[in-house]
Order: structure tokens, then sequence, then C-alpha cells
């Protein structure tokens, strides 16, 4: 799909497009927007920039010097941008920006939260980027933006967890109840969630980075400027990152050790069990032997008394636990 916005009076509008797909673009167009493309659409867009965008093979390289490139006066750069971050299943999408004289071109197979935002709001005539460079600058933003509102979010969400985990000196609360699956699953979610902003953080950061050393492409000094901010933005949320990366790797072990100590419980209050029911039952088969001259066998007074030994030995090892508190 191919989405054309042009300069209407300092403003970008969204250019309708024609019913015939292999009319010429107009030249006043600013940003083209190339989502899932056809050969038709990036032939269209290619004739009216006059250089050729990168394919979806050289999208996927991971070099930098494949993702960052200056050639035929067009400045390429490729990033990774986190998409699906409210679903279960966070991933990350290519993204690349064309940048030649005024005009900008995107190219990506799924469309980002800010991208689709941004054209939202042009196609409302909502944005004042009149230049490519200004465009640019805009769709970085609102990815960095978007990363740092899931990473605020995650981190809340460890924050919850980390209550639960650390409560005074017991980890949980008498007769509270938590589904240890379910935990590690968000822990583990979250984990996943910020590796995947990072992937996204280092790429723009190399980005941003390029743009701010001025190598190779004559940037305007007011881009110069937002490359330098954005990265000392991105630079904060990296180490913030890291910082979440750390709670998750402490959550986790806190998780699975209070996990382990759980099922040691179950083990020794088993043990214990098993040691308590022993000598009413070793009393039991005791008394149940079938002989001719078994004690008391003639007595009135032999069934009480075994129940009353079997009891007796099992109230005083209980009395015993008790008192040296293994249960």
């Amino acid at each position: 799909m191919l989405h054309v916005f042009v300069n209407e009076g300092g403003r970008l509008c969204w250019a309708k497009e024609p019913g015939d797909d292999t009319a010429p673009l107009p030249e006043a167009a600013v940003w083209l927007d190339l989502l899932n493309p056809t050969a038709a659409e990036l032939a269209r867009a290619e004739g009216l920039i006059g250089v050729a965008l990168p394919t979806r093979e050289q999208m996927a390289e991971i070099e930098e010097s494949s993702r960052l490139r200056v050639a035929n006066g067009a400045l390429t750069m490729t990033v990774t941008a986190l998409v699906w971050a409210d679903t279960d299943e966070p991933r990350i999408a290519t993204v690349s920006f064309v940048l030649i004289g005024r005009r900008l071109v995107t190219i990506h197979d799924i469309d980002p939260q800010a991208l689709l935002a941004f054209r939202r709001r042009a196609t409302h005539g909502q944005v004042g980027a009149a230049r490519g460079e200004a465009v640019l600058a805009a769709l970085v933003d609102g990815m960095v933006d978007r990363t740092s509102a899931v990473l605020r979010r995650t981190g809340v969400e460890l924050d919850v967890l980390n209550r639960r985990f650390f409560r005074g000196r017991k980890l949980r609360s008498r007769g509270e109840t938590l589904d240890d699956a379910q935990t590690l699953k968000r822990i583990g979610h979250a984990g996943h969630l910020i590796g995947k902003a990072r992937v996204s953080l280092a790429s723009l950061t190399r980005m941003t980075d390029f743009l701010a050393r001025n190598d190779g492409w004559n940037a305007g000094k007011a881009t110069r400027r937002w490359a330098r901010t954005t990265l000392q933005d991105l630079t904060g949320l990296d180490q913030y990152a890291r910082f979440l990366s750390g709670k998750v790797a402490l959550l986790l072990d806190t998780a699975l050790g209070q996990i382990n100590v759980e099922q040691n419980e179950i083990v020794k209050i088993v043990s214990v069990l098993t040691v308590l029911l022993f000598p009413p039952i070793l009393v039991t088969s005791i008394g149940g032997m079938n002989f001719s001259d078994m004690p008391g066998a003639d007595s009135p007074l032999g069934y009480p008394t075994l129940l009353l030994v079997m009891l007796l030995s099992a109230l005083l090892p209980m009395v015993y636990v008790r008192i040296k508190r293994w249960m």
C-alpha cells in the first residue's frame, strides 16, 4: 500500500491516489509511505525520487554498513521498531528510511504504532512538516516515545510483582495464593518485551548517532541538533532497559527460589506426617496379630487399652514435633 503526502502551505496533507496505479506521483510529494508494497508501487516511488529503494533482502541485513549508507545522493537508514507490544507476542519490525532532497520514503511490512498514529494525524492535516527531514524526526520521536511508554508500563508491572514477592520476612501473607505458572509467564513476558525494546533502541541509537556525526550526509543544522538530543534520550532509555533486565533476572530467581521453598515445605510436611503415623500403625499391627495367647485378648479392657495406646502413640510424637517447631 502506498500513501502519498504532499506539502500544502507548510502542512503535510494526504494526496488521494488516482484510480490508475501507473500514474506518476505528484511532484509536491514530501513523504511516501510504503506499507508491504507491491512491485508496481516500488516502481512508482523509484520513478519519483530517481534512485532504487532497498529490497526486503537488503532491509534484513544486520551489518551497520548495509543499514546506514549514502549512495547516489540518497541517505538510506534501516532500523527495527517495536510492534505488537500490547499483545502476548511482541515483535520487532524492520523500517527503512530513504532521504533524498526534501523527500522521505519509508518502507515497512508491519505498521509500527508510531507510524500509524503519525499517518492518521497527517491525513487530517494536523502535521506541520514541510520537508522529509522534519517528517523523519517526527517519526523517530514517535518510535522513541512508544518504546518509552512500553518500558514504563513494564516497569510498573515489575513493581507490582516485586511488592508481592518481597513483603517483610514473609514472601506471602497467610492465606494468599499465587499462580506460580502465571507469575513465571508474566516475568518471562516482561523480559521478552524488554529484550525486543533494547534491540529497537540499539538500532535507533546507531541511526541518530550517524545523523549527529553528519558522516557522509549534509544534514541540516536543526536535524543535527535533534539527533544529538534524541541520542541522549535513547541512551537514558537503554540504561533504564538494562535496569529492568536486572530486575527481571532478580524476580525470576526469587520466583524459582520461592517455588523450591514451597516444594521443600510440602515434602517436609509429608515426611513428618509419615513419622507421626508410624507409631499408631505399629501398635495396630501388633494388636491385630492372630495368636491364641495374645496378652489381653480375653480381658474386657484389652480393646480400650489398645485404643488408648494408639492414641498416645500418635499424640506424644505430635507434642514432640511442636516443641521442636518442626511444623
